[in-house]
């Protein structure tokens, strides 16, 4: 019983030191946010996120910034981000103006970024850039602009799943990593008054971080601490300097400690632990100068001979020696010290994510078939706008069309009254080359195929564990909504029972009243199932291909029987079929695995699994596997 109370005392603590460490972590995102970088905050919608958010505006507001903080939308687009022409106040006053972007708006501020683990690339893309740069730089509607912006990132983690995570680019550049999903409403203390800093010892740490210095022994100790973590990166330790320098400033120190080091690892490296520190090795056992003398008692004289006794030393001497022993402290100490801290702030999860790193963890499901991304013009996410005229079904965006005009109006009416000529007032002159169409990022739906072998030699050994993975595999292309489809091959032919749909009942219908017996059509079953792949990818439909087979062809293209002759046939197919490029598994259901099978499989390109002793469980999973990794 005292065990358990002690055990959930412990807990509590812990819980109650982290939430400690979110906290002081938003006093210095208001100290120095773009020398920061900024936090990455795990927190799922809830009040403890909400505490801390509001804990973090109230510091905000002591320290001199604007409130409430910019949040950046999820599908913000390049004009909002970084800038571009006011296109309202540009017609108004017949020169081009310019109109800043949210990254501009934040310079000397923080930037929320809600459910950072889905913005997109480009827009992490030049938001990473801002923050490498400290400006932004403006390329586009005939300008060409250098806006200084100096800002921190406050990126809400949001995901569900472990896989769900924001882009490993911010995560390089920001110095924080809080993870409140462990803490609940209870582990929060009553309230955080008592952790509320002073107006005038923000302001004052802000002026005076610049001034800090650290020292060479200091940063040795920090480069081995890190090297011991397994963190390698250099952003990583110029973010922990900068936060020791932070943590300093606020102390009212000149000079970094051993102590702000401490803090400044327990805050950015063991977050970003890799492994576990190594124990120091063991220190050698010191030999008594009496045994000494007994082991080489012979020796002992003829040193003496040798070696001149050395001369007595004079007391300034003394003193040379005996001065850094009592004034400094060497740097191996002062790691050692700093590293036995890092260790205790290692998060208690640190050996599972070790494990993860070790054997990364793909996401459920068949990964990597959310279906390929293509550029349409009629339907999907906005991909911005392309020069062109809108025909063929192309729409126009009439605001990037005048945004691209307003810039030459000026050269544009010069021209026409050279020309002798006169517009009336207002009016806008657009060319040919002004107009843009809208742009479409459509993601296109995934077609799995599966081809089973219904031939004799099939039936005979495999064909209803066949059947059954696929019932399991058409369950979980049913979750993702993928549209399936069914070839079988038997005799001379090779027949699509089940075209592509998404009909589960349809699917399995085909697959239950599925024969068996005859021969095997290989080249057959080739020749049509990539024929129907390629007009499914024709209609937009990414196809994946499973064949279910034991790879022995005994019926030739001719429909004339002979295994030879058949085996040649297959594997011309296999080669015309490997030009498609279609992502495709061969399963090589015979009781032993055979060469048949894994040079069909080379041949088409596909991954190829044989499971010579698997039930319909094994199959599925071994496909799902397959397709990840394919």
């Amino acid at each position: 019983m005292e065990n358990q109370e002690q055990t959930q005392e412990i807990s509590k603590s812990a819980k109650l030191e982290t939430w400690l460490r979110a906290l002081q972590v938003a006093q210095l995102l208001v100290i120095n946010p773009h020398g920061l970088g900024g936090v990455i905050l795990r927190a799922r919608s809830g009040p403890v996120r909400d505490r801390w958010l509001a804990y973090l505006n109230t510091v905000t507001q002591l320290g001199g910034m604007r409130l409430p903080l910019r949040k950046m939308p999820l599908g913000i687009s390049d004009e909002n981000l970084i800038g571009g022409i006011d296109l309202d106040q540009t017609l108004r006053t017949g020169k081009a103006v310019h109109r800043q972007g949210l990254l501009a708006q934040c310079d000397q501020q923080l930037l929320l970024m809600p459910m950072a683990e889905r913005v997109e690339v480009g827009a992490v893309a030049k938001v990473v850039s801002a923050l490498d740069n400290g400006f932004i730089l403006i390329e586009r509607d005939g300008q060409s602009r250098r806006i200084e912006s100096h800002f921190g990132v406050v990126a809400l983690d949001e995901g569900i799943e472990d896989d769900e995570q924001p882009n490993e680019k911010i995560r390089q550049r920001v110095a924080f990593l809080l993870n409140l999903d462990i803490l609940g409403w209870r582990d929060l203390p009553e309230t955080d008054d008592d952790f509320v800093p002073d107006a005038h010892s923000l302001q004052d740490t802000r002026k005076n971080f610049s001034k800090i210095t650290v020292s060479e022994d200091s940063l040795n100790a920090l480069v081995g601490v890190a090297e011991q973590l397994g963190v390698t990166s250099i952003r990583a330790l110029s973010l922990a300097i900068n936060t020791a320098k932070c943590l300093a400033a606020f102390d009212r120190d000149d000079e970094v400690t051993s102590m702000h080091l401490q803090r400044a690892i327990a805050l950015v490296l063991s977050p970003r632990a890799t492994r576990m520190p190594q124990s120091a090795p063991p220190e050698e056992e010191e030999i008594p100068p009496e045994q000494e003398a007994d082991e080489q008692p012979e020796n002992a004289q003829d040193r003496l001979d040798q070696e001149p006794p050395p001369p007595d030393p004079t007391e300034d001497q003394k003193q040379e020696d005996q001065e850094p022993e009592s004034n400094t402290e060497t740097p191996q100490a002062l790691e050692d010290e700093i590293l036995e801290a890092a260790q205790a702030a290692i998060p208690a999860d640190i050996l599972a994510r070790l494990a993860d790193l070790a054997d990364p963890k793909t996401p459920k499901g068949m990964g990597g078939k959310a279906g390929a991304v293509k550029v349409g013009r009629i339907r999907g996410r906005p991909l911005g706008n392309m020069p062109g005229m809108p025909e063929g079904g192309k729409t126009l965006s009439i605001i990037d069309t005048l945004r691209a005009a307003v810039p030459w109006q000026r050269v544009r009416l010069a021209e026409i009254l050279a020309a002798g000529k006169t517009i009336p007032a207002g009016k806008i002159v657009i060319r040919k080359e002004d107009f843009r169409v809208k742009r479409y990022q459509e993601r296109t739906q995934t077609l799995t195929m599966f081809i089973v072998d219904a031939s004799g030699s099939s039936a005979m050994h495999r064909l209803a564990e066949a059947k059954g993975a696929a019932e399991l595999l058409l369950a979980e292309c049913y979750i993702r909504r993928d549209q399936v489809a069914v070839m079988s091959f038997r005799g001379s032919v090779a027949e699509l029972i089940l075209a592509p749909t998404r009909s589960l009942v349809k699917a399995k219908r085909a697959l239950s009243g599925l024969p068996g017996g005859g021969g095997t059509p290989l080249s057959r079953a080739i020749d049509e199932s990539f024929e129907v792949a390629s007009v499914s990818m024709r209609k937009g439909l990414t196809p994946t291909l499973v064949f279910l087979t034991d790879g022995r062809a005994n019926i030739a293209k001719d429909g004339s029987p002979g295994r030879p002759k058949a085996m040649e046939d297959a594997q011309q197919s296999a080669r015309a079929a490997s030009y498609y490029s279609f992502k495709s598994l061969w399963i090589d259901t015979s009781p032993q695995a055979r060469d048949e099978g894994r040079v069909m499989a080379a041949l088409l390109g596909s991954m190829y699994l044989p499971l010579p002793n698997a039930g319909a469980n094994e199959v599925s999973q071994a496909i799902m596997q397959g397709l990840k990794k394919s």
